[in-house]
């Protein structure tokens, strides 16, 4: 019997991983709070629903194995769509949670925790590589949880991702995102400067970056980010004000544990990008932020 899978959030990425497990076999129904990414959906070929309420009525009447994925903006969220009044999940359910927002650890041990007593296996599971990734299935999943619940899960995962890594017991996946973020936000921000630098000094920006690819200079930031920075692509893939969310939870996992003074500049230029009102903008965009400061810019 196919595997029937509700998702919880259609933003680029969310809708990308709805796409993905359609064209992979999946029986799939999709909600997001706003009408206008539903339409969005629905104009793609996903079927939507009105409510994670209803996402689960529909994933009761196709009975079998029920999996409930969720891109969310964070922990307190996601735990509204699954738990809050009119929530996916009520007594008697017991789907199978998988969670591909990136949230505090302990947010996401605790919600495991709950849905676990409820019968529910739950497993974090933030993700990289972005929507193109998710639509490819070629995500690396950073998962987290017990043994049976990622057993529970593995078959969705395995779906939209190229490479799939067990981090530990429940949040395990969590504190993994946070190292990929405090990596992404530290390199978005050097790419950003090697770029405006090489202008700077008289070369040639673009034919710099080919050139650093192929050395050990090389990195996806620099393929990908560094051409939006180039050709002024700051259409949304991921919007700065996700990266600086994600910013404060590695601030308040490493407080007292870690002085991580290379991703605290860098943080710093992303968080100038979100209170100059660049919030919205893909976190390449961060370039801006190098640009004003340097006096130098790409686009001259």
């Amino acid at each position: 019997m196919t595997v029937s899978v509700g998702v919880i959030g259609l933003g680029p990425m969310g809708l990308s991983l709805a796409q993905r497990l359609q064209e992979t076999g999946f029986d799939v129904v999709a909600t997001s709070r706003r009408e206008q990414t539903r339409r969005e959906a629905r104009a793609q070929g996903v079927r939507t629903a009105e409510s994670p309420a209803e996402v689960s009525r529909w994933l009761r009447e196709r009975g079998g194995k029920s999996v409930l994925l969720t891109s969310l903006p964070g922990g307190p969220v996601v735990r509204q769509a699954l738990l809050g009044e009119h929530g996916a999940i009520t007594d008697g359910d017991h789907f199978v949670v998988v969670d591909t927002s990136t949230c505090a650890p302990a947010d996401s041990r605790a919600l495991a925790a709950e849905l676990r007593a409820r019968g529910c296996p739950a497993v974090d599971a933030p993700v990289s590589g972005g929507p193109t990734a998710a639509r490819a299935g070629t995500l690396s999943v950073m998962a987290g949880g017990d043994a049976e619940d990622l057993s529970a899960a593995e078959e969705v995962l395995q779906a939209v991702a190229a490479r799939l890594v067990v981090c530990g017991g429940p949040g395990a996946g969590q504190v993994a995102k946070a190292c990929n973020q405090l990596v992404v936000t530290a390199n978005i921000a050097v790419v950003a400067e090697a770029l405006v630098t090489a202008k700077a000094l008289g070369a040639d920006p673009a034919a710099v970056r080919e050139a650093l690819l192929g050395g050990y200079a090389a990195s996806r930031i620099l393929e990908l980010h560094g051409e939006r920075m180039l050709n002024r692509d700051f259409s949304l893939g991921a919007a700065a004000r996700t990266q600086f969310k994600d910013i404060g939870i590695i601030r308040e996992l490493t407080d007292g544990v870690a002085d991580n003074q290379v991703f605290e500049a860098a943080a710093r230029i992303m968080q100038e990008l979100v209170e100059s009102g660049g919030s919205e903008l893909d976190h390449s965009a961060a370039v801006q932020v190098v640009e004003r400061r340097t006096g130098v810019s790409l686009a001259d």
